[in-house]
């Protein structure tokens, strides 16, 4: 047994460090990120095990961002919220000393942070560490004088739906319009029957349309006749012809500019030669018939001849 004159006091256990949240509420100065992870409902996550790091702006900051957490009052809102804090956390726990000028990290809610380390002063994107390295139980807190904005999503361009205006339709033919604007290219086209003709422009520089005529560059329509419809300045038309014929048409607006176009289906539907019942010239039966009669001419005359003489 020693005895001594005094009572001795066991040492005091060094103090635990805090999770993130509640490191943040002591500060004095992060309130109003703490009151807004409450409200995205990130307060249990910044509690778990991490490690994480977390740039937290001051109350200052908040105001000069003018973020007002009424506004965020639904879903997304809300998601807009959570995206702008998830912006702040690092999965990770880096300390000041770690950060080199250019690096980039990618944050939690999957945007790219660019770090400049410059005279022992660190920035992240346009926002400066003003107190490094404070210590949590599951991170690090680094305290900044700005929120950061996470940069703008690129936004998604939707490749148009090119629909082929004649697919399941074989076309023998296309007619366009020409260069001049004035003109089907081709004019004349040759087709069997049971084929299909396929008109097709595309923003052209002034309405066209097809509309049957009765006729080659007649300017009389056929009533009930084949057109696309109202003249337009894109156009995708098509028809079939199911017997020989010769289609012909015109460009509405442009008729008095000779705009016509022709479709020679098989023959053109040309009519048989009609049969005469007299018998032509070039038939034997006639030539037997004019040297007969030419003949008897010539006797006659010699006949008259040898009466004068006598």
């Amino acid at each position: 047994i020693h005895v001594i004159d005094k009572v001795l006091m066991p040492p005091a256990d060094e103090p635990q460090p805090q999770d993130i949240p509640t490191v943040a509420t002591n500060t004095g100065v992060h309130n109003s990120l703490v009151a807004a992870l409450a409200h995205a409902g990130l307060v249990a996550t910044l509690q778990g095990d991490g490690p994480f790091t977390v740039f937290a702006p001051t109350d200052e900051a908040f105001a000069a961002a003018g973020i007002d957490l009424s506004t965020f009052d639904n879903d997304e809102a809300n998601a807009t919220l959570t995206d702008i804090l998830t912006y702040h956390v690092y999965a990770g726990s880096v300390a000041a000393a770690d950060v080199t000028d250019g690096l980039v990290a990618t944050m939690v809610n999957g945007d790219n942070a660019t770090f400049a380390v410059s005279n022992g002063t660190v920035m992240v994107g346009d926002a400066t560490v003003t107190s490094a390295d404070v210590a949590a139980s599951n991170g690090i807190i680094h305290v900044i004088d700005k929120v950061l904005t996470p940069p703008a999503d690129e936004p998604v361009v939707e490749e148009p739906v090119v629909v082929d205006p004649f697919e399941g339709i074989d076309c023998a033919a296309t007619v366009g319009i020409d260069a001049s604007g004035y003109a089907f290219s081709p004019i004349v086209v040759n087709i069997a029957v049971g084929e299909t003709v396929c008109w097709s422009w595309e923003d052209a520089s002034m309405p066209h349309n097809v509309k049957q005529v009765d006729g080659f560059k007649s300017t009389n329509y056929v009533v009930g006749g084949v057109t696309s419809g109202a003249a337009a300045s894109t156009v995708a038309f098509s028809y079939t012809f199911t017997e020989d014929t010769t289609f012909y048409y015109a460009c509405e607006p442009h008729i008095g500019l000779n705009m016509f176009g022709e479709v020679v289906v098989g023959d053109g539907g040309a009519e048989p030669a009609s049969e005469s019942s007299d018998e032509s010239e070039d038939t034997p039966g006639f030539m037997v018939i004019s040297t007969v009669i030419a003949i008897i001419g010539a006797l006659a005359l010699m006949g008259r001849q040898n009466e004068r003489d006598l």
